[in-house]
């Protein structure tokens, strides 16, 4: 099964709750949950999900200029963002629930 985009949504606002990061940042922290990395190649991609959430409101971003080198944008979570990985931790917690009484039936099945 692969990784939808959802959940590449739920898993950046948490490593974005634990702490501000700007995009490359963030897909080498990807790498904790077995994500593939994005290539060079793929970054849009991610920064297409990051705009995205910005534009949900759920993250900011601001232009870092301090460190050597170009700017990065560093992103943070929002107060709704928050909220959003609440509700999505009850959500995900009555999954795992109906996946794991899947899963007992499917050991039923084994024994049968």
């Amino acid at each position: 099964m692969g990784m939808g985009r959802p959940w590449i949504e739920l898993y950046l606002l948490l490593l974005i709750a634990e702490k501000p990061a700007h995009g490359y940042e963030l897909s080498t922290r990807l790498e904790e949950f077995e994500i593939p990395i994005f290539s060079v190649g793929q970054m849009g991609n991610l920064y297409r999900v990051l705009s995205n959430l910005e534009e949900m409101g759920l993250i900011a971003s601001e232009w870092d200029t301090e460190e050597a080198g170009p700017a990065r944008k560093t992103y943070r979570i929002t107060t709704p963002g928050l909220e959003y990985l609440k509700n999505a931790e009850i959500r995900i917690g009555r999954f795992r629930d109906n996946i794991n009484g899947f899963l007992k039936r499917i050991e039923q099945l084994k024994k049968a």
